[in-house]
């Protein structure tokens, strides 16, 4: 499918993703939140972590309940939309970029500058890091996946920080995923698309800003 194809498809529920996205952010609550530090520390861990074991360069014996939900959340979301995800990477021309990955950073600006945060749209900005990080590992790069967990949590920290807090942080994340029958794959993958119905708009954001990338960020 061309990229234009995939915009022409999926811009079509921008204005009611969109709308949903909004709606999934509760008022602040009286629930306890967590210390600055501890929230920065389990960010940068659980995002490195994911990265890493999505790509095969670390294979953990245990692993947390929001490490497994983002893992079977961003893989439903790879699955269910690779040839958007795939024509996002082949725009970013990700074998001539070198070893900078500050376009990760970059990215996320212009996928929240509209001040829309949801889990949607994280999941989905996840996924766009698992795919980049995929595609620097096939490429002889795996060095390069921590740095881009680097950039992705330093912006999910220094941009989102009120908004994750407001949620219940990455217990808000497992909650929010949470799916009824785990053992059920099925209704597993059905459930994480249902919640994750604004990945249409999120898509959206993600070529478009992909589809500029050259012109926009490299001079």
């Amino acid at each position: 499918m061309k990229t234009s194809q995939i915009v022409h498809a999926t811009g079509e529920v921008v204005s009611e993703c969109e709308n949903r996205a909004r709606a999934e952010r509760p008022a602040a609550s009286l629930r306890s939140r967590p210390a600055a530090g501890a929230l920065d520390r389990e960010t940068r861990q659980l995002v490195e972590c994911f990265l890493e074991e999505f790509v095969g360069l670390a294979h953990l014996r245990s692993e947390s309940e929001a490490l497994s939900t983002m893992k079977r959340v961003v893989g439903d979301i790879l699955t269910t939309h690779t040839c958007a995800y795939e024509g996002m990477i082949e725009e970013l021309s990700l074998d001539d970029s070198g070893d900078d990955v500050r376009f990760v950073g970059k990215v996320a600006n212009c996928l929240f500058e509209d001040g829309v945060a949801s889990w949607g749209r994280v999941a989905g900005f996840l996924a766009f890091g698992a795919a980049v990080c995929r595609r620097l590992n096939e490429t002889g790069r795996g060095t390069l996946v921590k740095p881009v967990g680097c950039e992705i949590s330093t912006y999910l920290l220094t941009h989102q920080t009120e908004w994750l807090v407001d949620n219940n942080s990455w217990n808000g994340f497992v909650e929010f995923f949470r799916v009824a029958e785990p053992e059920a794959t099925s209704t597993g993958a059905l459930e994480t698309c249902a919640k994750c119905v604004g990945i249409g708009a999120t898509l959206t954001l993600l070529i478009g800003i992909c589809l500029t990338f050259r012109r926009v960020f490299v001079t």
